[in-house]
């Protein structure tokens, strides 16, 4: 089985199609969404979203769901970019200051204090974004992917439909198809996967069907939103 052959790239300047072209046609990234629910403990930089608050928006599945395109909008960023690059402030604040906007980053935990919105964590995957991951497999052929937190021996069969279980939270860092025709996966300090289709995958499932995001190009890397670095998307 090849799969424990594949992993996320150890490079942010590595390009994905670069990286992962030895064995899929496409690489998708899909961004985990930010998810809305009233009357909880508000978010905390640098802290997990509080566990209720992670019950709550599985049992909520994607109607709790709201896409980075709309937060753009709500806090006046020109691009997705820019979302990215206020994401990349909080948690574990992996960014080189020269690629860091403080304001941008104030200005979105503003907006998610005061609508009741809680950023996608870092390194696992949004509730919405396993419900929407479930009904990708599915339509892709699957019933089982082997799911996983980053280290081959740690693997394991999980049915897709553990996924969508309203009262089963997982965090899992990716997954990937039995028969290798699909692999997804999200870095540790990153809040998007990368979801690396085979040709016959792609010819059951298109990622933009189920997830917000885009496909890379053969320069897109984790450069992909920060600041001005052209050396991404």
């Amino acid at each position: 089985m090849p799969i424990p052959s594949y992993s996320y790239p150890p490079r942010d300047e590595v390009p994905y199609l670069d990286w992962f072209g030895p064995h899929f046609q496409s690489v998708f990234v899909a961004l985990n969404p930010f998810i809305k629910i009233h009357g909880g403990e508000p978010f905390r930089n640098s802290n997990w979203t509080p566990p209720e608050i992670v019950a709550r928006a599985k049992r909520s599945g994607k109607e709790c769901a709201v896409t980075w395109a709309e937060v753009a909008t709500l806090c006046g960023f020109e691009t997705i970019a820019v979302v990215n690059q206020a994401l990349r402030l909080t948690g574990s604040k992996r960014i080189a200051p020269e690629y860091a906007s403080v304001k941008s980053t104030e200005l979105l935990l503003k907006h998610c204090r005061e609508g009741h919105l809680y950023p996608p964590d870092e390194g696992r995957p949004s509730s919405p974004f396993e419900c929407f991951f479930s009904d990708f497999a599915t339509a892709a052929g699957q019933h089982t992917v082997l799911a996983g937190d980053g280290h081959p021996a740690r693997r394991e069969q999980l049915p897709i439909p553990n996924l969508a279980d309203p009262e089963q939270i997982n965090e899992f860092s990716e997954f990937a198809a039995l028969d290798g025709s699909f692999y997804a996966a999200i870095y540790t300090d990153y809040h998007y996967w990368l979801v690396c289709q085979t040709a016959g995958s792609l010819s059951k499932a298109r990622p933009e069907a189920f997830f917000e995001g885009f496909y890379a190009n053969a320069a897109t890397n984790d450069f992909w939103g920060i600041g001005n670095d052209k050396r991404g998307e």
